[in-house]
């Protein structure tokens, strides 16, 4: 399966006279979130909803809306409150009355008043059927939202993979330069004491320490085989089978982190270039898995 984004949209339905409708649409967020949207008399289906993307989505901000129309030929209807009805109908009459006003067809009226209209309530059977129709409607939106997820995780795997390129490139060209380092530290060293004492015989053995302990403090050769070995983990991540997204963003912290104490560590022009290109290429990678489950 490989990488997942956080980004997509899936549809479901189910049922044919009775239809329910599920769509979800996933953005990028730190935790797992979800937002689900019911009329109020449906309220006991979030849990099934709930339950299908628990199971699909460990990533992400997930909204969800769900729409139910009934077109059966007796569906499920309304109770009508005769007595809050006949309450509005004489408080309106005796308004109309009072301030001397023509009296009008008001059953439109009357019938968006709160309370009026109530859902009848739903019997364990109905129940028990919209929770199916509403799992069957659910399931397959999620797997169309997780397919679009991963297809947009296919799309950043291949990103990804050219700024690690990127990277490889020039860290096995700062290799190669780090092994010639040693040798050019000598040659300034040497000219810096001669520069200095002028003819003057330095200790040849005095001049080998320096230039071991120098030599030592300006090696990377460490930073470059753990920044080597967090591409490599970075890339074999990429190709597994659940959410990497922290771990992408620890290892990034850390080849950072690698590439700073390089820079730190020597002043050659090649290489000082080279560690604003592979920081450069570093936040563009922490920008793509802003995305990434």
């Amino acid at each position: 399966m490989g990488l997942c984004s956080m980004t997509g949209y899936g549809q479901g339905q189910a049922g044919d006279e009775l239809v329910v409708r599920v769509e979800m649409r996933s953005v990028n967020h730190r935790y797992t979130d979800f937002a689900i949207r019911l009329p109020r008399e449906y309220a006991f289906l979030e849990e099934t909803i709930r339950s299908v993307l628990s199971a699909n989505v460990q990533r992400g901000r997930v909204e969800v809306l769900v729409t139910i129309e009934d077109f059966r030929e007796d569906p499920r209807t309304v109770k009508i409150d005769w007595g809050l009805l006949h309450g509005y109908d004489e408080s309106i009459s005796s308004i109309t009355k009072r301030l001397g006003l023509e009296p009008t067809n008001r059953v439109d009226y009357l019938l968006t008043l709160p309370g009026v209209l109530q859902p009848m309530a739903i019997d364990d059977g109905e129940q028990a059927f919209l929770e199916g129709l509403v799992g069957e409607a659910a399931n397959a939106a999620a797997r169309a939202l997780v397919d679009m997820r991963q297809a947009e995780g296919q799309r950043l795997t291949v990103v990804l993979n050219q700024y690690l390129d990127d990277l490889d490139r020039g860290l096995g060209e700062i290799a190669t330069l780090a092994k010639t380092l040693p040798l050019e530290y000598r040659e300034r060293l040497e000219k810096r004491i001669s520069d200095l004492v002028g003819d003057i015989q330095v200790d040849p053995n005095r001049l080998i320490t320096e230039i071991a302990i120098l030599a030592d403090r300006s090696s990377i050769d460490e930073e470059l085989v753990r920044l080597d070995s967090h591409i490599v983990e970075f890339r074999s991540a990429l190709m597994e089978d659940e959410p990497v997204g922290r771990k992408l963003d620890f290892l990034l912290q850390e080849m950072n982190r690698e590439v700073n104490t390089i820079g730190s560590k020597t002043t050659h022009v090649s290489i000082a270039k080279w560690v604003v290109e592979a920081k450069s290429t570093i936040e563009k990678l922490r920008e793509q898995i802003q995305n990434v489950e």
